[in-house]
């Protein structure tokens, strides 16, 4: 599962959507695509009784370098190293918190997160940060690929979703 968090009206927060909508029009068939607001409940939901689950989602860093992507890699993962600072009522630290609590984590968790330029209101992604949509977009489509169909691995991650 790919979870795109974020809002589209507040520019680069709207990176975690972007993601998804251009791995939906690349036609990653086979693979479970979400968008959610961030919102803890909503999140859970979607990860729970995963075995693996991928955020993708702005985040916000001092000093900043807008595009640049984070990822982390968390086989069960803790809420401190998955904290992170964006423009949603709740961040991915409480989010995790919560599910440890209700032990509803995913298997593993994979957060990609990409520096923000602009949370302010607005649509629109900041340059860098729309280019590393492109990088974000292509890599998991090249993971999801590998793992949706085994047989097609060293396929170009175009030719593998239709």
């Amino acid at each position: 599962m790919v979870i795109g968090v974020g809002n589209p009206y507040r520019r680069d927060d709207g990176v975690g959507p972007a993601v998804i909508r251009r791995l939906r029009h690349a036609g990653m068939q086979g693979a479970t695509l979400a968008e959610s607001d961030g919102e803890a409940c909503a999140l859970i939901m979607l990860w729970e009784r995963r075995r693996l689950a991928i955020l993708v989602e702005a985040v916000q860093a001092n000093p900043a370098h807008p595009g640049r992507i984070h990822r982390l890699i968390a086989p069960r993962p803790s809420p401190e190293r998955a904290r992170t600072t964006s423009s949603h009522a709740t961040d991915m630290g409480e989010a995790v918190a919560l599910a440890r609590e209700l032990n509803r984590l995913p298997d593993r968790m994979i957060v990609f997160g990409v520096e923000a330029a602009d949370t302010g209101f607005g649509t629109g992604l900041s340059p860098a940060v729309a280019v590393a949509v492109d990088r974000v977009a292509a890599e998991l489509a090249a993971e999801l690929c590998a793992r949706l169909s085994p047989d097609l691995r060293g396929v170009p991650a175009d030719s593998c979703g239709g």
